[in-house]
């Protein structure tokens, strides 16, 4: 390396909902330790921003939340960020690098980051290079984006401070460590007694110290699809204490692992000779990264695998880099490699994202890898368990101290022998009465407005929002045909969730509900058939200023929905299509016209 003509101190900022951009961001402050860089990172909010002003060189890595908001642990930074009394050379001395992590089925994809990159810049700031824009629908996920606009970075680094960067790759089998990781015992003998756990949910002891997080009790997991259905769909009731939501907010939810996925963990790692067991006590303090909460106290290995590490999670390129300077076999360490190179990325994709392969899998199939792993080690390549989200399917009003979710339990078939199981669905269906589980409620997209009429399309889980919006109308308003309720499912018989709660409030408080059973004939139906069938009623409730909400899946239904509507407009106002587009886009900027959708 050359002579440094002035140090590089790089400060790495993120906003994180889920945790990615964070894992993200510390990927990128491990590239920076390697190279012999001063960096620090941290989320947005724990960061004092009256110390950006004297800031050389800042990286931010940004999510988008719901429809196109920023992250939880950002808000209090961009609300600083947005005040008017700031000059516009705020941020004069400040190079700055954004980039956002998104998913482009959402109509405002990576909005966040781009806001904040034009924020900057209006501040006065110097973008060091254009803005990353990952999109998790690639099909090498947000890696597709991150890592060339990461080599990238690190050349506008390398020539803005004169410094010749050696080669990540080249630079030997050293591992940059977040945590100092200490087995305090090798053997608690407190866990158990008769065979069960006497330890409670690890994130308890963070329920002292958030005041969002509350505790809550399964009173109810009802399956609302058909034994004989392809998919397991439950409708969940949760009673809890001092909580506090409205029609379109939403639930968050860190699931565990299954019991049957921690005893394969342990086999695996036992099976390779790693000396690991789950009585072992481990405590974790602070080295260059600060601690999470819930690891601050003295946990058992056992704890840590079924509660915080995420045993279904798909490797990154990063996960591969860290095997790889860990692995001593050639074979293994030559294949490792290969996936974290530019040219390994198809190879990478077909071994990992396209079966889903999950960290389990890998970790049985590089067994003399796996050997050399140690609990230290295990901090780096494993990933946190992420929290999900559900739209809230229940109103305070309606049913006090409760909140209910409706949940799709996912189970595919790939490639690989095993099916492929989502982490939360499957746990929450696993949940029986008198389970407890650690939640806390945020915010959704939706903004309902009670004084206007509604259009209202849901179909499959996407109704969820709608049963909290309709039952709670129905409270204090006894007739709800200001509300037309457009529900799509493959059976009438099979599928059709909540059907009582909906044909209840359509024969007793006038709710005008529409249903398209797609396979309960030999035409498939769908929302948007319906949707065009009732067009003079829609257009009528168009004309009295009615908003339109629409929630579901992402891939076809919201643009074939929006699609109708916009043939509805020509239709009836006898105008262009031109004109009908502009006139839907004029919906959405006035929050007329609302989308939430999920991949």
């Amino acid at each position: 390396m050359r002579e440094i003509i002035m140090e590089a101190n790089i400060t790495l900022l993120y906003g994180s909902e889920t945790g990615t951009a964070q894992d993200t961001a510390e990927l990128i402050w491990r590239d920076a330790k390697r190279y012999g860089l001063k960096s620090s990172v941290s989320a947005m909010d724990e960061y004092n921003i009256k110390n950006l002003i004297s800031e050389e060189l800042v990286v931010f890595v940004v999510s988008t939340t719901g429809q196109g908001e920023v992250p939880a642990n950002m808000k209090q930074f961009w609300r600083c960020l947005l005040r008017k009394s700031l000059p516009v050379n705020t941020l004069n001395h400040l190079k700055y690098a954004v980039l956002g992590l998104g998913d482009s089925s959402y109509q405002k994809f990576n909005f966040a980051a781009k806001k904040l990159n034009k924020r900057l810049g209006q501040l006065g700031g110097q973008e060091l290079l254009p803005i990353g824009l990952a999109d998790d629908q690639h099909d090498l996920g947000i890696d597709a984006v991150t890592t060339t606009w990461t080599q990238e970075l690190w050349t506008k680094i390398s020539n803005l401070y004169g410094i010749e960067l050696i080669n990540v790759q080249a630079d030997g089998n050293e591992i940059v460590e977040r945590f100092n990781v200490d087995v305090i015992t090798t053997n608690d003998t407190r866990i158990f007694n008769n065979g069960r756990d006497l330890h409670s949910d690890i994130y308890e002891s963070e329920l002292h110290v958030n005041d969002e997080l509350r505790m809550g009790t399964v009173i109810e997991n009802f399956r609302t699809t058909s034994v004989d259905h392809f998919q397991d769909v439950r409708l969940i009731k949760i009673s809890a204490e001092n909580i506090q939501y409205e029609p379109g907010d939403v639930l968050y939810i860190r699931p565990k692992n299954s019991a049957v996925q921690v005893q394969r963990f342990f086999m695996i790692l036992n099976s390779n000779n790693v000396n690991v067991h789950p009585n072992m006590v481990i405590r974790v303090t602070e080295k260059e990264i600060n601690v999470p909460q819930v690891l601050k106290r003295d946990l058992t290995l056992k704890e840590i695998v079924e509660q915080y590490w995420d045993l279904s999670f798909k490797p990154r390129r990063s996960t591969m880099m860290t095997l790889a300077r860990t692995s001593d076999d050639d074979l293994e360490k030559e294949k490792l490699f290969e996936f974290t190179t530019t040219e390994g990325q198809e190879e990478l994709f077909g071994y990992v994202n396209r079966p889903r392969r999950n960290i389990l899998e890998v970790l049985n199939d590089f067994p003399h890898t796996t050997s050399k792993l140690n609990v230290r080690l295990l901090f780096e390549i494993m990933s946190p368990i992420k929290p999900r989200a559900f739209s809230i399917a229940s109103s305070m009003k309606a049913t006090q101290s409760e909140v209910h979710v409706l949940v799709a339990v996912v189970k595919y078939k790939t490639k690989l022998l095993e099916p492929r199981l989502g982490l939360c669905s499957n746990w929450l269906a696993s949940l029986t009465p008198g389970e407890r589980v650690i939640f806390w409620i945020q915010k959704g997209t939706f903004k309902f407005d009670y004084s206007k009429p509604m259009i209202l399309i849901g179909p499959g889980t996407g109704v969820a929002p709608f049963r909290s919006l309709l039952l709670d109308k129905a409270v204090t308003n006894k007739n709800l045909n200001d509300c037309i309720l457009f529900f799509g499912c493959r059976n009438e018989k099979r599928d059709y969730h909540c059907k009582e709660d909906f044909e209840f409030l359509m024969q007793n408080r006038n709710l005008r509900l529409f249903c398209a059973f797609s396979r309960d004939q030999a035409d498939k139906i769908y929302v948007q058939h319906v949707i065009e069938r009732n067009d003079q009623l829609c257009w009528e409730f168009m004309k009295n200023n009615a908003n339109i909400y629409v929630a579901g899946n992402s891939k076809n239904m919201p643009d074939s929905v929006r699609e109708e509507f916009v043939n509805i407009i020509g239709k009836f106002s006898n105008l262009s299509k031109e004109y009908a587009e502009s006139y839907v886009q004029q919906m959405e900027k006035e929050g007329r016209y609302q989308i939430e959708t999920w991949s």
